[in-house]
């Protein structure tokens, strides 16, 4: 149950269960942040439908992004977040749509997966060391929701968002002060990130309609178990053909793997809980062609052989995507339509999701890797219805990877290492 700021929701859920039960419904509080009375649960699932889901998405969006865009990263965890949390809102058609697009089965198995593995990520954090080498480890998921201030939302949409996925109702006024809430939603995001995504929702996107914004975060700075070494300027053949001297570093510790079409690397950070995963593909398009979750997952999970040498170019880059046609592409074009059923999260009105918005930040040099995303659901009321050796010198991808999980955190593409 929910606890109401100023207007007393405790006193009408604390009778009997039946009262806030699974027909009835909740109002947000007028101000402030309103957190459940039902404790989020304990892990006790495998990470392993979360890890599929994650590796399935990443690779359908990778496709999607790709044929637009030079370098970019995705999150494919953070966007998995979000989605998921959605689709508790979701019903029918809708809700089907969002299950094959997740690989999710009906019920809560990969809420459950997703539980375990959010919070299987937070212990990666730390102090680590190898040998003389010691430094942290920053791993930061988190999940809010920010909701219309007196508009009414479902019960057992907010009791479940708060079971899974620790996200208390931050109560906001767009009908009054969409300009402030989008203030509020950013400076979270920019908290959580340590100031590296400042500007998720872009001006404009949020208005008298907006009646909830589903949002994740997730920052990482890890230094390399070894330090990698510098060795200058080296030629990189870019995405459009030509050269470029792209400043480089090489790697003597690690693992590598190869495949038809592809070889990579796999470089680990310091408690060698997290790696960074390259792969360089023989022909980029072809590669690119038949990326799916099972190829995506063998490749990062499969890098076993001892690696001699890599040879790799420091890189820094942000993206700032919207996802919504890309997600409607992939097959849950009914969530972002005016025929969308979100009937779980709301019978105050008919509700849809508007865009899906999405910026990651990546810079990698020789002590390591920071990485920033967040993505943010606006939602809306509707009037309808033994030793190898890596030469980095073409375009690559690389995908940061939780190793006991599999599941990938980050999945980008350099074509060009020198451009911002």
């Amino acid at each position: 149950m929910w606890n109401r700021r100023p207007m007393g929701l405790a006193l009408l859920c604390a009778a009997a269960l039946a009262a806030c039960g699974p027909t009835g419904a909740v109002k947000a509080a007028e101000a402030g942040e309103s957190r459940s009375d039902v404790a989020r649960e304990a892990p006790a699932a495998s990470t392993g439908a979360a890890a599929d889901s994650v590796a399935a998405l990443g690779a359908g969006l990778y496709r999607r992004v790709a044929a637009e865009l030079g370098n970019f990263a995705l999150s494919p965890y953070s966007v998995e977040m979000v989605l998921a949390m959605v689709r508790l809102g979701a019903a029918g058609a809708t809700r089907a749509e969002m299950d094959t697009v997740l690989q999710a089965s009906p019920g809560e198995e990969l809420d459950r997966s997703l539980n375990a593995l959010d919070q299987a990520l937070s212990s990666r954090a730390g102090p680590r060391a190898n040998g003389d080498r010691k430094g942290d480890v920053a791993l930061a998921p988190a999940n809010a929701i920010w909701g219309q201030e007196g508009f009414t939302f479902e019960d057992p949409f907010l009791r479940d968002l708060a079971r899974h996925y620790g996200a208390g109702m931050r109560v906001v006024d767009y009908e009054r002060d969409a300009a402030g809430a989008r203030i509020s939603i950013n400076d979270w995001a920019s908290d959580r990130t340590f100031g590296r995504i400042p500007n998720l929702i872009p001006d404009g996107a949020l208005s008298t309609d907006t009646r909830l914004v589903l949002t994740n975060a997730l920052y990482f700075k890890a230094a390399w178990t070894e330090a990698l070494q510098s060795v200058g300027p080296k030629p990189f053949r870019t995405g459009s053909g030509g050269q470029v001297p792209a400043p480089s570093m090489v790697a003597t510790k690690g693992t590598f793997g190869e495949g038809s079409g592809w070889k990579a690397a796999e470089v680990p950070y310091l408690g060698r809980e997290l790696s960074m995963v390259v792969i360089v593909p023989d022909d980029l398009t072809s590669f690119e062609a038949g990326l799916d979750g099972p190829t995506l997952a063998g490749i990062t999970g499969g890098v076993r052989a001892p690696l001699a040498r890599l040879q790799l170019p420091k890189f820094t880059f942000r993206s700032q995507l919207p996802l919504g046609q890309h997600l409607a592409a992939l097959g849950m074009p009914l969530a972002l339509s005016d025929q969308a059923d979100l009937s779980r999260m709301s019978t105050a009105a008919r509700l849809t999701v508007s865009e899906v918005f999405h910026e990651v930040f990546v810079a990698v040099d020789e002590e390591g890797t920071e990485a920033a995303a967040a993505t943010g659901a606006v939602v809306n009321i509707t009037s309808a219805p033994s030793g190898a050796a890596l030469v980095v010198d073409r375009p690559f991808l690389f995908a940061i990877r939780d190793v006991a999980s599999g599941a990938v955190l980050f999945l980008g593409r350099v074509t060009n290492p020198t451009a911002g």
